[in-house]
């Protein structure tokens, strides 16, 4: 016996009903597939290196997990790591795991280590200019050091970075080609200190957790001064 013509409009409303539920879900899937890969990503910030900037909760400063934050992925899409960002990034030597550290020295710079200050030479500052590095704790501010295997000049390469904890007194960074420096000698591998552009997951945007945490991680400015290094 045929069908009536209700019931095969019914089973046309039914199927489109269907196909609208399976399209929107695919759609929002898709939206944050994305967004996930090409815009912003939540991440887990884990140890002590980037104290007092990230990971202290409650006036402590984590050694496990702490705070969560949002990655900017989309910025580097668009525009070249800038100085003072803090980027999440996993190094040359390792695909295993993933840093957080803050971009000091930039493409064709030299970075120089002493008396406890970072020096920047380049187009600008040909005999070196002092970074002034006001979100450095009192703890590590005027006390950055390299370690015994390591350089205290780094010349950047072009299209890399040089990238430090701002926890220094703590941090495995660029100083020590991003490994133990009681395991390995730096200065022999002095390519692995430096981070490409490719290597680098996104830059760190908005921290949401713990909630009472909540805010944006600003830019800091430098006030680059004229005066080279004291030998």
């Amino acid at each position: 016996m045929p069908k009536s013509n209700i019931q095969i409009n019914m089973n046309k409303k039914h199927l489109l009903w269907i196909l609208d539920i399976v399209l929107n879900v695919t759609i929002i899937l898709g939206t944050v597939l994305l967004t996930y890969t090409f815009l912003i990503a939540p991440f887990d910030i884990s140890g002590p290196s980037m104290c007092d900037t990230l990971n202290l909760v409650d006036d402590k400063c984590q050694r496990e997990f702490g705070e969560k934050i949002i990655l900017n992925k989309a910025s580097y899409l668009i525009s070249e790591p800038e100085r003072g960002d803090i980027i999440v990034f996993k190094p040359k030597h390792s695909d295993e795991k993933y840093f957080i550290k803050r971009i000091i020295g930039l493409p064709g710079e030299t970075v120089e280590i002493l008396n406890g200050e970072v020096y920047i030479t380049n187009e600008e500052n040909p005999k070196g200019t002092k970074l002034e590095e006001t979100y450095l704790n009192s703890t590590n501010n005027g006390k950055t050091k390299t370690h015994q295997n390591s350089p205290k000049v780094f010349q950047v390469p072009e299209d890399e970075y040089f990238a430090m904890g701002d926890n220094r007194a703590v941090s495995t960074d660029s100083r020590s080609c991003f490994q133990s420096p009681y395991q390995i000698n730096c200065s022999e591998q002095v390519d692995n200190a430096f981070v490409t552009k490719d290597l680098m997951e996104g830059k760190a945007w908005f921290a949401f957790w713990p909630l009472s945490n909540m805010r944006h991680i600003d830019q800091p400015e430098y006030l680059e001064l004229t005066s080279p290094p004291a030998k």
